[in-house]
């Protein structure tokens, strides 16, 4: 006769083994994932609501008495965002340059940036200082050393030790921030962190969001006041927006009420107030992005743009001109005690980064 108990015993006792090597190694994946966490935690870049950065470089001192300004600004896209390129975040697959094709890319943005030095003010987003993504290339030590006419600041607002995803070829590490090159030296310079409250684990592998000003001392007892932001991407309810804008709005104000000269620009993430997409001459398909600027932001001040130009392009595939989304996210606004005689979008046909830069000549009143 057989063994019932025995026979079971033995059928069950494999099963019962594999089902406790299943949960061992369970164990150590959900100790690994968690240790994971905890070193991106412990390791998070979290920096100050405001800071005083380093200004370096050699400029000259500012003459007091000039009026007539001249604005650069670009999102250089880290170099790695050049017309070949997608993006996988942004429903693309590719995740970074091929070696060569980065060479380009910042070989490009180099010539373009040295061939506008003429401008009093160069402000630059998306500048990477050491990321997997740009092949850890300095690039803000880079484009100083090149800018030799100019005082230099920097501010980091990217900072993440190792990005998993995707997973079939990780981000990994994330270094990189805002650049701001002057003629002349500022007086002072300072960092906004916006703070705009990302929930954990998502603020984690994100940016901390800010912006640089500067300001100038003029002969009439005023100050020319500047800023160079980076605002939220990825904000479809615009919460982040709003926050960010409250705190640009009541900066600038609080300068303007002052009698200061106020200049804001960079890549906002937003389409400038007024902008339409009939007035493009390019012949790219133009759109307009969410969320919208509230009215309430700046009422009053000038939003200057070029609508003749995009700005910038969708990077879900690569560009193609008249099928690829465009649209226009990179403007100034300036307070009213300024006039615009200039502004321009180079249309460079996103060859170098997934943005164009802007130009903007001012005359203080």
């Amino acid at each position: 006769m057989v063994n019932f108990e025995f026979y079971m015993e033995y059928m069950l006792k494999p099963l019962r083994n594999l089902l406790r090597m299943l949960a061992i190694l369970s164990g150590i994946l959900l100790l690994m994932v968690a240790g994971f966490f905890l070193f991106l935690t412990l390791t998070e870049f979290s920096p100050p609501p405001k800071l005083a950065p380093l200004i370096t470089g050699k400029g000259k001192t500012l003459d007091r008495t000039k009026r007539i300004f001249t604005f650069f600004t670009w999102n250089i896209g880290y170099a790695g965002l050049g017309k070949e390129m997608d993006f996988f975040y942004e429903g693309g697959t590719l995740v970074m340059p091929e070696k060569e094709q980065f060479d380009r890319y910042f070989g490009g943005i180099k010539k373009t940036v040295l061939a506008h030095d003429s401008a009093d003010f160069i402000f630059l987003q998306e500048v990477d200082v050491h990321s997997k993504r740009s092949w850890f290339f300095d690039e803000y030590s880079a484009l100083s050393e090149k800018l030799n006419g100019f005082f230099n600041v920097f501010s980091q607002n990217y900072g993440c030790r190792y990005i998993p995803v995707p997973l079939h070829e990780p981000m990994g590490r994330v270094k990189a921030g805002l650049a701001t090159f002057s003629k002349p030296k500022p007086e002072s310079a300072q960092v906004r962190y916006f703070k705009t409250d990302m929930s954990w684990p998502k603020r984690l592998a994100f940016l901390k969001r800010c912006f640089i000003l500067l300001r100038y001392p003029l002969d009439n007892g005023k100050e020319l006041v500047v800023l160079n932001t980076h605002n939220s991407a990825y904000d479809s309810t615009g919460v982040w927006l709003k926050k960010e804008l409250a705190l640009l709005d009541s900066t600038m104000q609080s300068e303007f009420q002052r009698g200061n000269y106020v200049v804001a620009g960079g890549d906002w993430n937003s389409n400038p107030r007024g902008y339409t997409t009939k007035n493009m001459i390019s012949g790219d398909r133009a759109t307009l992005v969410d969320p919208q600027i509230e009215p309430g932001f700046a009422p009053g001040w000038e939003f200057v743009f070029d609508p003749r130009y995009p700005s910038n392009r969708a990077v879900d595939k690569a560009y193609r001109k008249g099928i690829t989304k465009t649209t226009l996210i990179d403007f100034f606004v300036v307070s009213p005690n300024i006039s615009v005689t200039q502004v321009h979008t180079i249309p460079l046909g996103f060859a170098d980064s997934d943005h164009n830069p802007v130009v903007m000549t001012i005359r203080l009143k």
